[in-house]
């Protein structure tokens, strides 16, 4: 079942223990492999272990092997963090990660690279500066970037976005203290971005861990208003990305897939782009 024009579902990565039993069968098949078996499913997936390591080229090769024959099917790709947690910019790490991406490009398979800020990575002009060094680093491809902390929320920020072509990453997560609010902004014409994380406000600063952080199924009702953000989102913007990273116990693969019913049974017109 494929989904709306220009709108593109996707789970944030696809290598969990907790998915066996949930996503993925709990006795796996030989040669069973995660990731062809969600790209038969979704329209993109967007890369965690980039944020970890940097993938060698024969992993990205091999992505690009799993997914074949799978017309559309691509990936976002999320910064290693000594970019965004550490704000470094080594010459190693930077050469490196573009030289990963390059089986993808080739391929035809990437849509663009995810930066993901933390909570404590906050307003003011020498992180704003930092930004636009970082985006120079990868101005080759669309840049979404991701703030957690609602000090970013400001029309100078905004038209900076929009003067450099970056995406602005559009998120649901809890809402406690400064936490940056759920948006429908879009800053670069063809593409808008949103990312899934979950309401789970009782864990989300708790510092158990990213199980527990990310543990939260949206309801139906929630799923419906969030259906109307993508609605809004694709009135702007050519391509809509909707990323599920809320993923412990797989909630993140049934959300999407009930999201997908939501939006063809509204099937949003959007404009013509």
């Amino acid at each position: 079942m494929a989904s709306p024009e220009g709108i593109f579902l996707g789970p944030s990565g696809w290598s969990y223990a907790d998915w066996r039993g949930t996503v993925y069968p709990e006795t796996l098949p030989a040669r069973f492999n995660p990731l062809a078996f969600l790209a038969e499913q979704f329209d993109f997936i967007e890369v965690n272990t980039s944020f970890y390591r940097v993938p060698s080229l024969k992993l990205t090769r091999g992505w690009v092997d799993k997914t074949a024959g799978l017309a559309g099917f691509s990936f976002w790709l999320k910064l290693h963090q000594s970019f965004t947690h550490e704000r470094r910019l080594d010459r190693p790490m930077l050469d490196g990660f573009r030289e990963c991406l390059r089986p993808l490009e080739d391929a035809g398979r990437l849509s663009g690279l995810l930066a993901q800020f933390p909570y404590s990575f906050r307003y003011d002009p020498a992180n704003l500066d930092y930004l636009g060094e970082l985006a120079g680093q990868f101005r080759a491809w669309p840049l979404a970037v991701e703030f957690r902390h609602q000090s970013w929320l400001e029309e100078e920020v905004l038209d900076h976005f929009r003067r450099n072509g970056l995406v602005w990453t559009n998120i649901d997560q809890p809402q406690i203290s400064q936490s940056l609010p759920l948006t429908a902004l879009v800053t670069a014409r063809d593409t808008a971005y949103l990312r899934l994380h979950g309401r789970n406000a009782r864990d989300w600063f708790s510092g158990q861990g990213r199980d527990a952080r990310y543990d939260y199924s949206y309801s139906a009702a929630e799923l419906g208003r969030l259906g109307e953000v993508v609605a809004r989102l694709r009135e702007q913007a050519k391509k809509v990305f909707v990323a599920g990273n809320n993923h412990y116990k797989g909630a993140a693969v049934k959300n999407l897939l009930q999201l997908k019913e939501i939006l063809l049974k509204r099937r949003p017109a959007g404009r013509d782009n």
